[in-house]
């Protein structure tokens, strides 16, 4: 059957109205801490808000998910990240500052399992490429949010923060409307999957019993490597957006604006390689496109250290670029161990190892108060050593039946 790629580009564009949220906290943060008059632990408070709201929590909404249809948690979603974040402008008290960005994670928690669910079931199967239609809207959102958040402070300063209300509403509405087509191809998906059932009914309960435990271990056990993966990537992309910043202005004596140029730029070659990285995944298998990403990262890492003008510019991109190539081919090879649990290995993967990740930032932030930002940039560059390493433990088999047809390999070629 054939994607429903009208459907996937919506739930797209609703992922980059949720996620334009997640990019625009960053700018505003030194003006909470002036505003509030804030220390840094407590605007570091406000960062942790935000990060267990939208990511740690977001395996509990895939549970949800998963076992019954919630598919009106996508309008909810984006509304309850886009109110969130609006009164974060107008809170005339920090706690109530703190109340709406956890409300603002909320929604976007709520949104990402149901939504990756939502474009599993549009796609019509197990490709990457699909899958990044849906994933490039995030990356795109979080690219974006800074400079929305900047035009936004530019015109009314805090309260400027009301203007997110404007996509909120509109994708809130498109949403809403397209509801009935999500539940249409999610019934459509259900009614694919007779072979596997219709099998099992036929071979002895007490072996059916003991095949769908041994499966369901190595299942976990697998997703579980994929997700000390994805939290090492994860060290690895809030790292660099980090300390590329503070390394151009600290140690090049850069302006803040060419920082700025770098982080969007970052970001933006990110979203290319989620589109691009996916088509390899589907061609090659998942394993070849982790592979040439832990590989590459190695030594731009430090070749950082060895940049300046254009060339510094192109490392950025080519890192971005990597980075973020395997985002979507993660979701879906997640999915693919858990067929029956996509909500949950969807929060897994998009959530909690993505909310993980954001701690190796402490530990890079102590290296850097020790030794400085340089020995941060040359500590992200083991990261993808030991990520190369895991990954070689990646199951190499394809899977097989009707699925296989759309499905992402892990089989590295």
């Amino acid at each position: 059957m054939q994607p429903s790629l009208g459907l996937l580009f919506l739930l797209s564009l609703g992922h980059l109205a949720v996620d334009v949220n997640n990019g625009a906290l960053p700018f505003l943060l030194p003006y909470f801490k002036e505003a509030f008059n804030l220390s840094y632990a407590a605007t570091g408070a406000i960062t942790l808000a935000a990060n267990f709201s939208s990511s740690l929590i977001q395996p509990l909404f895939g549970i949800v998910s998963d076992r019954m249809q919630n598919y009106w948690l996508l309008p909810v979603g984006i509304l309850l990240a886009g109110v969130g974040m609006a009164f974060t402008g107008y809170a005339n008290s920090y706690w109530l500052l703190l109340t709406a960005v956890f409300v603002s994670g909320i929604g976007i928690a709520a949104y990402h399992p149901e939504g990756s669910k939502a474009a599993h079931f549009a796609g019509h199967g197990y490709s990457a490429r699909f899958m990044a239609i849906f994933s490039v809207g995030g990356n795109l959102g979080f690219a974006l949010g800074p400079a929305l958040a900047l035009f936004l402070w530019q015109w009314r300063g805090l309260e400027g923060t009301v203007g997110l209300l404007l996509p909120t509403a509109v994708m809130t509405v498109l949403l809403i409307l397209i509801l009935p087509a999500i539940r249409q191809a999610g019934g459509v998906a259900a009614g694919q999957r007779p072979a596997s059932a219709n099998r099992a009914a036929t071979a002895s309960s007490q072996q059916q019993e003991r095949q769908e435990k041994a499966a369901a271990g190595t299942a976990y056990g697998t997703l579980t490597l994929l997700t000390v993966i994805v939290i090492l990537r994860s060290f690895i992309h809030s790292g660099l957006t980090n300390y590329i910043p503070l390394y151009y202005v600290s140690y090049l004596g850069g302006d803040p604006g060419g920082s700025s140029t770098l982080l969007t730029t970052f970001l933006l070659a990110g979203a290319a390689g989620t589109l691009l990285g996916s088509s390899i995944a589907d061609r090659w298998g998942a394993k070849t496109l982790i592979n040439i990403s832990m590989i590459g990262l190695v030594p731009l890492t430090f070749l950082f250290l060895h940049a300046q003008g254009i060339w510094l510019l192109l490392l950025v991109a080519a890192s971005g670029f990597l980075v973020v190539s395997t985002f979507a081919t993660t979701i879906v090879l997640g999915q693919s161990y858990l067929p029956q649990n996509l909500g949950l290995a969807s929060g897994i993967m998009m959530g909690f190892a993505i909310g993980a990740g954001g701690l190796g930032v402490t530990l890079l932030g102590f290296v850097a108060d020790r030794w400085g930002v340089p020995a941060a940039l040359q500590l992200i560059g083991l990261f993808p050593v030991v990520g190369l390493v895991l990954t070689a433990f990646l199951p190499g088999q394809k899977r097989k039946g009707r699925e296989g047809a759309h499905s992402l390999s892990t089989t590295s070629k």
